[in-house]
C-alpha cells in the first residue's frame, strides 16, 4: 500500500483538515481519524462520530490526479470499492444514489467528494468517507436516518486499522484502471 495515513485523535472534519493542508498533502494521503466533532455528508448533514467498541472508519483521502476526465465517477468508484470490502465481512450492500451504501435500508456508509480548484486551476479531490464497524444499538440510534454498522450486523467487532488498510488496498489496486476507462462494473442502486 502506498497510501501515507495520517493518523488523528480528534478533528473538527477529516475533510476540512485535508482541505486546510492540501498544499502540503501528496497524492494519496489519507487523513484519519477517530472522532470528527463536527464531520458532516452531502448538503452539511451531520455525521456522528463514535470511538467506543473499536472505532469506526473517518478518513478522507487526498487525490491528484492529472487526468480529471473521470471524476464525476469518483463517489461511485469509492463506493464500489466500500462494498467491495463489506462483502470480505459478509455484508451485502446497495448504493443509494448519489453517496451513501445500506444494508437492508439502513446507512453503513457516506461519501463526499469536493474538489478543490483555486480559481480556474484543479488543485486535487478530497473524498471524505465514513463507515460505520463498531456502532452498537445504542449509538445508532443517535444518528437521523435508519443507521447500521458491521458490528450490529454481524455481533463482531471488526479491526479498524485492519479494515482500512483492506479498503485502501483495494482503492489503489483499481485507482489506476479507474482513472483511464472510468467505472467499468455498476453498482447495485436502490431508490
Amino acid at each position: 500500500m502506498h497510501a501515507n495515513i495520517i493518523k488523528l485523535e480528534s478533528v473538527e472534519s477529516t475533510n476540512l483538515w485535508a482541505r486546510k493542508h492540501l498544499a502540503e498533502l501528496n497524492d494519496f494521503d489519507v487523513v484519519s481519524a477517530d472522532i470528527q466533532f463536527n464531520g458532516h455528508g452531502q448538503f452539511e448533514r451531520k455525521w456522528f462520530s463514535s470511538s467506543n467498541n473499536g472505532g469506526n472508519v473517518y478518513i478522507s483521502i487526498v487525490l491528484k490526479p492529472k487526468n480529471i476526465e473521470h471524476l464525476n465517477e469518483l463517489t461511485r468508484y469509492s463506493a464500489q470499492i466500500a462494498s467491495d470490502v463489506l462483502a470480505e465481512y459478509g455484508i451485502k450492500s446497495n448504493f443509494k444514489f448519489p453517496n451513501d451504501i445500506l444494508i437492508n435500508g439502513k446507512k453503513i456508509c457516506g461519501i463526499l467528494a469536493e474538489s478543490v480548484f483555486l480559481g480556474s486551476e484543479f488543485k486535487g479531490v478530497i473524498v471524505g468517507i465514513g463507515i460505520n464497524l463498531n456502532l452498537d444499538e445504542e449509538e445508532l440510534s443517535n444518528i437521523d436516518v435508519p443507521a447500521t454498522s458491521i458490528f450490529n450486523e454481524t455481533k463482531k467487532n471488526v479491526q479498524k486499522d485492519e479494515f482500512l488498510i483492506s479498503f485502501m488496498e483495494h482503492f489503489e489496486n483499481c485507482y489506476d484502471k479507474f482513472l483511464e476507462f472510468g467505472l467499468e462494473q455498476e453498482l447495485t442502486y436502490i431508490k
